[in-house]
């Protein structure tokens, strides 16, 4: 997981995908089908709603939703107590302070099949 990097065919959603997997033992690819595409045809719409439940803080683990203004939604994974995120220089793992400069909005996520614990 240390060494992946973004590439037309790998976003960062397909890393969280693999982060949660290997971290939960989950695949939560079914979950994620709207953020799997390539830049700007990913999508943050009604599939969260379905799929997803929001959470009004983050818990260990939980999906990281980052947003900002005319751009493609960048998604994380909050586990043990960073985010764990791709960026075009690779796997970084941020507070959530650090990792949200930039965007306007931050919510967090699980998938509603999943056991959480609040952080």
């Amino acid at each position: 997981m240390l060494h992946a990097q973004l590439t037309p065919s790998y976003n960062c959603a397909h890393y969280v995908c693999d982060v949660w997997e290997l971290e939960v033992g989950q695949d939560i690819r079914p979950t994620m089908a709207c953020f799997l595409a390539r830049p700007g045809e990913r999508t943050a719409g009604l599939s969260l709603v379905r799929e997803l439940e929001r959470l009004a803080a983050p818990v260990d683990p939980c999906i990281v939703l980052f947003r900002r203004a005319k751009a493609t939604p960048h998604v994380g994974v909050f586990i043990r107590g960073r985010v764990l995120h791709l960026d075009k220089s690779g796997p970084i793992r941020q507070l959530i302070a650090v990792a949200r400069i930039g965007f306007h909005s931050v919510r967090y996520y699980a998938p509603r099949k999943v056991d959480h614990r609040p952080v």
